[in-house]
């Protein structure tokens, strides 16, 4: 199973595999680098994220549940902006 975990000061969430939510914390934890921040939320990864996961794609999910994958251009282009303010730290 495939959790999401968000970051403070981080555009994407970091992919961890885990069996349980408490697993899946403590890979977050060590996969945590500078810059990052605390860890703010972690969330199963929906269907078409594992999907994306399985084949070796970079997912791109927001805190707020939304994707810059999956979308109109405008969203996509929107995500890029996002993603450039936060430039620093990825």
């Amino acid at each position: 199973m495939f959790y999401l975990a968000f970051w403070r000061q981080r555009s994407t969430a970091t992919v961890v595999e885990a069996r349980n939510r408490q697993q899946a914390r403590a890979r977050a934890m060590a996969r945590q680098k500078q810059g990052y921040g605390g860890l703010v939320s972690l969330q199963q990864a929906r269907p078409e994220d594992a999907a994306l996961i399985r084949r070796g794609v970079w997912v791109r999910r927001r805190r707020d549940g939304s994707s810059p994958q999956f979308g109109s251009a405008a969203e996509r282009q929107r995500a890029r902006h996002q993603r450039s303010r936060y430039r620093s730290w990825l």
